[in-house]
């Protein structure tokens, strides 16, 4: 028996010898192309000369694919002959610049226009963002936008925005001339917690052929955020809280509270339940012009857009408002790898509820307005996903007889 013990103990040694340690030797980053290195090692927290921890390698693939600049992100270990290995985070790039383009386009409130693109999502492998774009038919619009999310290090982004747009009012008989200049400066505090302020000059024209209104305001914007999502794209868990709080000052000055509450639950049969509450609330001067309404594929999916000389239809008009929206979702079609993350086609059903009026103290469950119907969500190079709704509006226990179809970028929330 002593020597069964002995010769046991032998072996047992020899088989933890071949035992792979995990220990991280090296880390490496394969399948750049364009994106410097230094990009994604600022996102890699794992430690070297450590045991592999994969709650962290995980935590490292997520930032990267979020970053948006990818298709696919995945990590694995090579193993040593040391017993050691390698841990390698691999990746292939999307689709961040395209050629000049020019393509007819479509928006809900303004309708179908002739549109030119030129965007660089990548901008010197630096996770710059560089856009000018222009379009004429539903609207006369340019816009430049410049970004670059870590200009001074430790995650302070610098954004700048400058646009020229001009479109007949939905439901007003006006036309409306907006001329804007933004800068939006934000920080991470940790990776949960973001802090932005975006000081804008703005001048707005609302037209007709009696009279012409005109505002010139100075907005410093600011915005906090808490985020503990773990995939920006289609969420998988966490929770988003978003408090906005947007001056508009000038003559007949206001300002606009804006507070976002979502919650993303993983449920039956891979699916996902995604909750989402907001409110807003308008101080100040209050004018048909700056009106609010629900109706579109912002708040209340399932109804027509407003024709013009409808405000006589108050319930769906308002400064003031809350909605909800539950949202069932599940990714039907994507590239399956272990460990990995990518893009893919998903489904959801989804349900919208809420009020608005010209104050809140004039909310009242009369006022409720819904929506209920299902959607589908598209990959997209550069813009995420397209998003298309088919719902039917819900008042007074009753719905819409015909639905409405939606289209929109990215997810609702």
């Amino acid at each position: 028996m002593t020597g069964l013990f002995l010769f046991f103990l032998l072996i047992s040694d020899d088989i933890l010898a071949f035992t792979p340690k995990h220990h991280i030797e090296k880390i490496e980053i394969i399948g750049l192309e364009k994106t410097k290195n230094y990009i994604i090692e600022r996102e890699i927290l794992h430690p070297l000369n450590a045991k592999l921890d994969s709650s962290i390698a995980n935590l490292d693939r997520n930032r990267i694919f979020n970053l948006g600049l990818f298709d696919k992100v995945s990590w694995r270990l090579l193993p040593l002959e040391n017993g050691n290995s390698i841990l390698q985070y691999l990746m292939i790039e999307s689709i961040n610049k395209t050629p000049p383009l020019v393509f007819p386009g479509y928006e809900e409130e303004r309708g179908w226009s002739i549109n030119g693109l030129w965007i660089i999502n990548n901008f010197q492998g630096k996770n710059r963002t560089f856009k000018i774009e222009g379009s004429f038919g539903g609207q006369q619009r340019i816009e430049i936008y410049l970004s670059d999310p870590w200009i001074f290090g430790n995650h302070i982004s610098l954004s700048s925005f400058l646009e020229i747009n001009s479109y007949k009012h939905l439901f007003l008989n006006r036309q409306i001339d907006i001329k804007t200049f933004k800068m939006s400066f934000g920080k991470w505090y940790g990776e949960k917690l973001k802090i932005r302020i975006s000081p804008a000059l703005t001048q707005k024209n609302y037209m007709n052929s009696i009279d012409t209104l005109s505002y010139n305001y100075f907005t410093p914007e600011l915005n906090f955020e808490f985020d503990t999502r773990d995939i920006f794209w289609n969420p998988k868990k966490g929770v988003r809280i978003i408090q906005s709080v947007l001056p508009m000052i000038g003559e007949n000055s206001f300002y606009v509270w804006n507070q976002s509450l979502s919650v993303y639950i993983p449920s039956y049969f891979n699916t996902t339940l995604a909750l989402n509450t907001t409110i807003q609330r308008k101080y100040g001067y209050k004018n048909d012009t700056w009106i609010d309404y629900f109706g579109n594929s912002f708040n209340i999916r399932g109804w027509k857009l407003p024709e013009k000389k409808v405000l006589s239809n108050d319930f769906r008009f308002g400064h003031d408002y809350v909605f909800s929206t539950i949202e069932l979702r599940k990714l039907i079609i994507t590239d399956k790898n272990r460990g990995g993350l990518s893009k893919g086609v998903s489904i959801v059903a989804f349900f919208d509820g809420g009020f608005i009026e010209s104050t809140m103290k004039k909310l009242n469950k009369n006022k409720f307005m819904g929506g209920v119907g299902f959607g589908i969500r598209l990959p997209l190079p550069v813009l995420q996903s397209l998003r298309i709704d088919i719902g039917w509006g819900l008042r007074n226990d009753k719905f819409n007889q015909k639905p409405s179809l939606h289209f929109a970028i990215q997810q609702k929330f």
